[in-house]
């Protein structure tokens, strides 16, 4: 379980800007600080070149669910689209489904619905929705 831990960490610690051991080199100078932000892009740069969500987040490290947060990211400004990063069938399904459901947060609702739905494709669902309104 080792790595599996250590990917979730590193995946939080890539989010939230933070600096880890791995970032700091000893006996040379430290690296530069990255620019917040710099992590989306990478995350984009990857996915525009054909790489899947998959394939990024084994490439970076990181979780899937973190890469669909960085591609989310683009949304607003059309660089991704929702069914790039979901299938149509079920972006349709999800916009049906959740406004008929009563629910107190992401992880209630995901445990109302099909397990066939990730709760990244959910959390996409759900923001598209909020956001259309």
């Amino acid at each position: 379980y080792g790595s599996a831990i250590l990917k979730v960490i590193r995946a939080y610690c890539e989010e939230h800007d933070i600096e880890t051991a791995a970032d700091v080199e000893i006996f040379d100078a430290p690296k530069p600080k990255r620019q917040k932000g710099d992590t989306k892009k990478e995350s984009l740069a990857l996915f525009k070149s054909g790489k899947s969500v998959n394939e990024i987040a084994d490439i970076r490290e990181l979780n899937v669910n973190t890469i669909i947060g960085h591609l989310a990211s683009f949304m607003d400004s059309g660089e991704v689209k929702i069914t790039d990063l979901i299938s149509e069938a079920h972006y349709e399904e999800l916009k049906v489904l959740i406004p008929k459901t009563t629910f107190e947060n992401l992880s209630d609702l995901k445990h109302q619905l099909d397990d066939k739905y990730s709760y990244g494709e959910v959390r996409l669902v759900v923001d598209d929705i909020l956001n259309s309104n």
